[in-house]
């Protein structure tokens, strides 16, 4: 007797359907990484973008609280694809902890400072001694930072610009000691593929501290020698009489003539006048 064959899958069928599986969940699994990849792009630039508007803010705010005795030094130099930058400020009240210690920083200085590979670090330094020759202070330029903080990696173009306010002209370089630049312009590119930023700082006008309090002595000196207010000028009449009348002490009357009394008690030297009417006596 014939025994009837169950129905099967050929060995084709079952290959066909191992291949269709296999693409299905590649196509899945290709789709969940790219959505995966997707989103971490978004993050990285999202984080970058807060990364950069953080520090420009930074920057700008610091710019705007310089106090008039500030000292701004810009020293640049022309790597030939690159310039590296030293920006420093002194005689700016900078206080941080540093290894869990409060310290007080004299200078601080942000500089680019070029790494093998081409791209620029930003470093931000702290001195305990001034840097730079100004009226109060003598520079120690051997110094060494307290402390040293990177705040950006594998910035691409960083470089500063300063505007002289008497000559109107931009500069690379600035050593002016006794006043600060009136803008600061910043060309930054963050990244080798990214896109260029030009970012200006505006450095608000102040007095120096110093100035002010010479000028405050100088208005105090000059209002001392000033007579005070109700004073009289000294009298030179030793007689007492009236600042505009001599030495006399009896001033002539209207119609008499010398200022004396007669024996007969009328005012004048000679006879009283005629009464109208009458004759001479």
């Amino acid at each position: 007797m014939f025994r009837k064959l169950q129905p099967g899958y050929f060995m084709l069928e079952v290959i066909l359907a191992l291949g269709v599986a296999s693409l299905v969940i590649y196509g899945v699994f290709a789709l969940a990484s790219g959505a995966l990849s997707v989103s971490e792009t978004m993050a990285e630039e999202g984080r970058g973008q807060i990364t950069r508007e953080t520090f420009l803010t930074f920057l700008g705010r610091n710019l705007e609280m310089l106090p008039g005795n500030a000292v701004v030094d810009l020293q640049s130099e022309d790597m030939g694809s690159h310039y590296t930058s030293e920006l420093t400020f002194q005689n700016v009240p900078t206080s941080f902890s540093w290894a869990g210690q409060a310290l007080s920083a004299e200078a601080i200085q942000l500089a680019a400072v070029l790494r093998r590979d081409g791209d620029l670090d930003i470093v931000l330094r702290y001195y305990e001694e001034p840097i730079l020759d100004d009226e109060d202070s003598t520079a120690n330029v051997r110094a060494d930072p307290v402390a040293e903080i990177t705040l950006l990696r594998d910035v691409w173009r960083f470089e500063w610009k300063v505007l002289d306010g008497r000559t109107m002209e931009w500069d690379y370089v600035w050593d002016v000691r006794g006043r600060m630049p009136l803008q600061l312009e910043l060309n930054v590119v963050f990244n080798r593929n990214g896109e260029e930023i030009i970012h200006y700082f505006w450095i608000p006008p102040k007095t120096s501290p110093a100035t002010l309090m010479r000028a405050m002595q100088t208005s105090g000196d000059r209002a001392g020698t000033q007579a005070q207010p109700g004073q009289q000028p000294p009298n030179d009449n030793p007689r007492g009489g009236g600042g505009t009348r001599g030495d006399n002490p009896n001033p002539p009357v209207p119609g008499g003539g010398a200022g004396t009394r007669d024996n007969g008690g009328n005012r004048g030297g000679g006879n009283a006048p005629p009464i109208p009417g009458r004759g001479g006596r």
